[in-house]
């Protein structure tokens, strides 16, 4: 086991490529973190495995959890707290936006009827860049967690709908499969 430190010079860039951890400066690789030398002879590429974790990164095509965090005409911003599967929380505050073409696979005419500010959705990364876009079109992606809009008890499901046992009202929702179900 070899331990590198962040700027350790590693190799020549003639040698290997730079793998996760290492990066190029004038034809030689050195390292980003601190950690593990891995060598991959088969593929020629040099990599540091991390000592500790390192900040978790979203990519496209996982699910993620998230709060409304504002609601305009044609889209909400979500704040993203979790990468579902990861054991780590997002290290830092990350904005989504979920345009209403990507709400449903029903018309939406209105966002309201289906996500209310501070809802806890599930949602599906689209794209990361230039900026987090959300799609929540799939049944297990939506609101997984509500609270009613004029007592702010937790919602319950019946008949399909979200349901106050408190003030008795019914509130309209795009429901997770998952209501419910879904830990931060």
């Amino acid at each position: 086991m070899s331990l590198t430190l962040p700027g350790d010079r590693l190799a020549s860039a003639m040698e290997y490529v730079p793998g996760p951890g290492v990066y190029e400066r004038n034809g030689e690789l050195f390292a980003a973190l601190t950690g593990e030398l891995v060598r991959d002879e088969q593929n020629t590429e040099l990599r540091v495995k991390p000592a500790v974790s390192v900040p978790l990164e979203i990519s496209a095509g996982e699910q993620v959890l998230g709060r409304v965090h504002s609601i305009r005409e044609s889209m909400a911003t979500i704040e993203v707290v979790r990468v579902k599967g990861k054991a780590r929380q997002v290290g830092t505050w990350i904005m989504g936006t979920l345009h209403i073409a990507r709400m449903s696979e029903d018309y939406v005419s209105d966002i309201n009827e289906v996500y209310c500010v501070n809802d806890l959705v599930q949602a599906e990364v689209d794209e990361t860049k230039p900026a987090l876009k959300l799609n929540t079109k799939k049944g297990r992606d939506g609101v997984v967690g509500a609270r009613c809009s004029d007592c702010r008890d937790r919602l319950n499901v019946v008949d399909g709908e979200l349901f106050c046992t408190e003030c008795r009202q019914r509130e309209a929702r795009k429901l997770s499969s998952e209501y419910g179900q879904v830990q931060l």
